[in-house]
């Protein structure tokens, strides 16, 4: 039996155990293979759109590409590496507006990693 005080000190690491904040959540976003974009514009075509979660202890990498493709925003997830445009998307945000498709895109990405990292083992094909 666990005495009052293990149970704080237990309760007080878990609560220092990182967990991950909308605001950590950065896309890079790329005009070129190696040139990243330093303003934003609202439908410009760029090459690639990407954030990459890591989560080392875990062993769990994914790839979240946002993308513009037939008049709406839409979103693809997979492993680091593998994930494409050409795959089908993990979802759409049925609009065609950059500001309304990230800010959908952030809530998504929160929302899946939350998922992961709740059962990891039901999403393994996104990462192994």
């Amino acid at each position: 039996m666990k005495s009052l005080r293990e149970y704080l000190i237990k309760e007080e690491e878990d609560d220092k155990k990182p967990t991950l904040e909308r605001g950590n959540i950065k896309f890079t976003i790329w005009e070129e293979p190696d040139k990243k974009v330093t303003q934003l514009e609202n439908n410009y075509k760029y090459q690639k759109i990407e954030y990459k979660y890591e989560d080392k202890d875990k062993g769990i990498y994914i790839d979240f590409l946002l993308g513009f493709q037939d008049q709406s925003w839409k979103l693809w997830i997979g492993k680091i590496g593998s994930c494409s445009y050409d795959d089908d998307p993990y979802c759409s945000f049925d609009t065609d507006d950059f500001k309304k498709g990230i800010i959908a895109c952030l809530d998504k990405v929160e929302e899946f990693i939350e998922k992961v990292q709740e059962d990891p083992e039901n999403y393994v094909q996104f990462y192994i």
